[in-house]
C-alpha cells in the first residue's frame, strides 16, 4: 500500500466545500430548512412513515444523540412526529407531517444542479466507478466504527 495518501484530506475536503454550495443553492431555490442534517433527515423520511431512530441513524450516518437534537428542532418546526412502535413500546417511530411537500416541487432541481457541479467533466463510466469507490470506503468506514 502507499505510504502516503491525501484520500482522507481530500474527502473532509470536499465534504466541507460541497456543504457549502449545496447550501447555497438551498437558499437560492428558499429551501433553506433543508440545509445541513436536517435536510439530510427529512431525505431519509421522504416516501416513508413510521421509521424507527435506530433505521435514521444508519441513513443519515447520525449518531443517536445528535439526531435526537435534530428530531426535537424538526418536530417544534412542524416537520416531524414522534409517536410510540406499538409493537415495541422502547422504540419511538418518526414521520414526516407534511409541511415538507412545498419542498418536493424544487428539489429535482436543487439535486441537478448539484450534480452538474459534482461531476462536471466526468464520464458517465466515471461516475459510476467513483460512485462505487466511495461506497466502497464508507463500507469500510463503517466497518472500523462497529
Amino acid at each position: 500500500m502507499i505510504k502516503q495518501t491525501k484520500g482522507g484530506t481530500l474527502l473532509s475536503q470536499v465534504h466541507q466545500v460541497c456543504s457549502r454550495v449545496w447550501n447555497r443553492i438551498l437558499r437560492d431555490f428558499n429551501m433553506a430548512d433543508l440545509e445541513g442534517a436536517r435536510g439530510r433527515v427529512i431525505f431519509a423520511l421522504w416516501g416513508k412513515d413510521s421509521v424507527p431512530i435506530k433505521v435514521l441513524c444508519e441513513k443519515t450516518s447520525l449518531d443517536k444523540s445528535t439526531l435526537t437534537g435534530i428530531l426535537s428542532r424538526l418536530e417544534r418546526d412542524g416537520y416531524i412526529v414522534r409517536k410510540a412502535d406499538e409493537n415495541d413500546k422502547r422504540s419511538v417511530l418518526i414521520s414526516l407531517t407534511g409541511k415538507e411537500n412545498n419542498l418536493l416541487r424544487d428539489i429535482d432541481s436543487v439535486s441537478a444542479e448539484m450534480n452538474e457541479i459534482f461531476y462536471r467533466g466526468f464520464s458517465d463510466e466515471e461516475i459510476l466507478q467513483f460512485d462505487s469507490y466511495l461506497e466502497r470506503i464508507l463500507d469500510n468506514c463503517k466497518e472500523a466504527e462497529k
